[in-house]
């Protein structure tokens, strides 16, 4: 097999071939593929992308009607597996192995086998929600970016018996930002740059808390369980619903029944702020949407996000944004007229 035939294998093949064992229909746009499937196999779709350097992204939401199976990449393309399994549990193999690796909900898991297939096992009824990054390490006379060296020595390398499975801890922070993905709104040529830019994301992500495990024994999750950082999870999507309430940690202790200890630390693994800080974060990006899309003047929009100063709300504006909030206002307006 020539480099030309693996790179092409590497994109509409891979997709083909998915398409293939799930007897669905293939669709593309602006590099963005998608299988739609309803039949008696499964209801659902599988979506995809080519990211930078023959990488691909692969995002599974099926509803199973059987027990399935699918197939991933192709050894000839020396793939590495980053998967993140948001709900439900699946089964993992190599190749036709009777060893299967139960990969459960929340769960990250990176996996390597030169010689055989990563297989997916889906059991009937259930609901999988997979998120899939393929690093293909391709071996040609084209050097590996200095990314893919290091990607390769911290994984391949290190492999046994040309093997290497990982099944880390639980990660909420990860289906953030895969639901952020979800979330964009952009179309063309934008959207796929975007997406692009969050699978990487995601990937650092994986690879931060393999790191993690691995370094710290993830002590973390001795202080938390998962069904509490669900909680927190769920709290935080409340303050952006109803960013106007008043929250201090005591009331969000209260509501939770989690310790104000376990929320610093649970707000601080998911959002990477305090909860102070995620509040004021919201509130502030909220009230920037709210001055680039409704005619509320800045007065109506600091109390309508909950601030209760507006001195204070242009203080913290101008540090996040680098500008106050009527400049900022003022901006958007000369644009508009300008256009």
């Amino acid at each position: 097999m020539t480099l030309s035939d693996i790179e092409q294998k590497n994109s509409t093949l891979v997709f083909s071939e998915i398409t293939d064992q799930l007897q669905g229909n293939l669709s593309k746009n602006l590099g963005e593929y998608m299988i739609e499937v309803k039949n008696s196999l499964a209801t659902g779709h599988i979506r995809g992308l080519e990211v930078q350097e023959h990488n691909l992204f692969l995002e599974i939401d099926l509803h199973c009607h059987q027990d399935m199976t699918i197939y991933l990449g192709d050894v000839a393309l020396n793939p590495l597996h980053f998967l993140y399994s948001q709900k439900d549990q699946c089964l993992v193999s190599f190749g036709g192995s009777s060893q299967q690796h139960q990969f459960n909900e929340f769960q990250t898991a990176i996996l390597h086998n030169k010689n055989k297939r990563t297989t997916l096992h889906f059991k009937k009824d259930s609901h999988v929600s997979l998120c899939i990054i393929t690093v293909n390490l391709l071996k040609s006379a084209v050097a590996l970016s200095s990314l893919m060296m290091n990607i390769h020595s911290l994984f391949i390398d290190n492999s046994q018996d040309g093997s290497f499975t990982y099944f880390g801890s639980y990660n909420l922070r990860i289906a953030t930002q895969i639901q952020k993905l979800r979330e964009v709104k952009e179309e063309g040529v934008v959207k796929k740059l975007m997406i692009e830019g969050m699978v990487q994301l995601i990937l650092a992500l994986e690879i931060q808390h393999h790191q993690d495990d691995i370094s710290i024994a993830n002590t973390f999750f001795d202080v938390l369980t998962k069904d509490e950082l669900k909680t927190i999870q769920n709290f935080g999507l409340k303050i952006k619903n109803n960013v106007d309430n008043q929250y201090s940690l005591d009331g969000i202790a209260n509501e939770t029944g989690l310790t104000p200890a376990k929320l610093q630390i649970g707000f601080k693994h998911l959002f990477g702020r305090t909860v102070t800080g995620y509040i004021k974060n919201v509130r502030l990006e909220i009230a920037e949407e709210l001055i680039k899309t409704t005619d509320l003047n800045i007065s109506e929009i600091v109390y309508s996000v909950g601030f209760s100063s507006r001195s204070y709300f242009s203080k913290i504006f101008k540090e996040k944004f680098g500008c106050s909030p009527k400049t900022f206002h003022d901006n958007l307006k000369y644009s508009a007229m300008s256009a």
